[in-house]
């Protein structure tokens, strides 16, 4: 799987019945089972599709404007987002169930593959680096460093933590 199946894979489960489940609010709100592998398919490929063009279209708006242009991005797509579910989610069924955090991150780290993790772990502290780089050698831009270090310093944490999981053996379907 690719990098953009992995993310999506944090938002889906098989309950222990064998039922797909899609969770739109990650691990803020309860599942909904998905009728039929083809509509599970399809509303997987939605997700990530949406995730892609998030994606592009924040880091693409940095270009114009470094600052207000990508928070306007995400703005506008977050009411994308909440006006599609608002479409979506009547036609599913409303599950009891919910998603850890840990089942999302296990998810998420099974879908990733291990070179793929190992980049993006090594990108993020390339990035971490540059920003501590940044602070030293241009002052100037103190809070790009900063914003920088932060993010790239959380990013690789959670690769870290991805990496861990992958190692670790899935618990077992009862």
């Amino acid at each position: 799987m690719g990098y953009f199946d992995g993310l999506a894979s944090g938002s889906f489960k098989t309950s222990q019945d064998g039922r797909r489940l899609f969770f739109p609010w990650g691990v803020l709100g309860s599942g909904y089972a998905i009728a039929s592998e083809q509509d599970y398919q399809r509303l997987r490929q939605h997700v990530k599709a949406y995730t892609v063009v998030t994606l592009v279209a924040v880091i693409a708006s940095g270009i114009y404007e470094p600052y207000l242009a990508p928070l306007a991005a995400a703005a506008l797509l977050v009411c994308f987002y909440l006006a599609w579910m608002w479409r979506v989610l009547p036609r599913l069924q409303r599950s009891g169930e919910r998603l850890s955090l840990q089942e999302s991150m296990t998810s998420q780290a099974q879908a990733h593959s291990a070179v793929v993790l190992w980049l993006l772990a090594i990108a993020s502290i390339v990035f971490v680096v540059t920003g501590v780089v940044m602070l030293v050698f241009d002052p100037g831009s103190r809070l790009t460093a900063l914003a920088c270090i932060v993010f790239f310093g959380l990013c690789a944490a959670k690769i870290a933590r991805l990496l861990a999981l992958r190692h670790r053996p899935a618990a077992p379907q009862l």
